[in-house]
């Protein structure tokens, strides 16, 4: 695991985030004779703020989801609940307590993916935006396809063309070259204005390589509190 950060950073918080810390989680290899020296910069995909509001609006779109689901299915539990909107219920709660709740024919089903398992790709997905986590692209669109099974076994159409449309608009991403990364920028901005249906505040477009450093050691000035023994959050909630 890696730990990256804005250049020059000083262990300071923006006034909107507790933490600029981003975590990168990937496969390693013991290297061999066969193995190049040359170090290479791991692909840290799309700059981390718009990897932030990618995900963030991920997560609020499954929450919406998730929401209005048990709205059609389930009114009444709802309000026993006490639970008016969807930003009431964390996707960890719908997690447990959707598949015992709902009528076996409310979901549309998938081979070889149930509801439960749907359900936990959400809470990761929930997790990698609220816990900061690095994600490539690839990372990215297998996540809007879970997103968009989901929303499949709800048969919310809607969102599940949201969810799609954000697919092609990331693969378009990598497949366009970089010459025109102003181009780049007012296409993907354009997409995420439709998808998300709220405006796209300014964010920082440049590329990860650039903006942002790897911490590989910890001085004074860079430290991040954190329990004393380090867990990753992706897994636990």
């Amino acid at each position: 695991m890696s730990r990256w950060a804005p250049r020059n950073y000083s262990g300071r918080a923006k006034a909107a985030d507790q933490r600029e810390v981003w975590t990168r989680t990937v496969l390693t290899t013991t290297p061999s004779e066969f193995t190049s020296l040359t170090t290479t910069v791991p692909d840290l995909g799309l700059p981390y703020e718009v990897q932030h509001f990618i995900l963030a609006m991920m997560q609020r779109i499954l929450e919406e989801g998730c929401y209005d689901f048990a709205s059609r299915w389930i009114p009444n539990t709802l309000n026993e609940k006490g639970w008016t909107c969807s930003e009431a219920v964390e996707l960890s709660t719908w997690k447990k307590f959707l598949p015992e709740a709902v009528p076996y024919k409310a979901v549309s089903s998938m081979p070889n993916y149930s509801l439960e398992k749907a359900l936990s790709d959400a809470v990761f997905i929930r997790n990698a935006a609220v816990h900061r986590h690095l994600c490539n692209n690839v990372e990215i669109c297998r996540m809007t396809s879970q997103a968009q099974d989901l929303m499949f076994m709800f048969s919310d159409v809607t969102r599940q063309n949201k969810f799609s449309h954000l697919r092609e608009e990331l693969k378009q991403w990598d497949l366009s070259t970089s010459e025109d990364l102003q181009w780049k920028r007012s296409k993907l901005e354009s997409a995420l204005r439709e998808i998300s249906e709220r405006p796209v505040d300014d964010m920082d477009w440049t590329p990860n390589a650039v903006s942002l450093q790897e911490i590989t050691s910890r001085p004074e000035s860079l430290q991040i509190k954190e329990p004393e023994e380090y867990i990753d959050e992706m897994e636990i909630d």
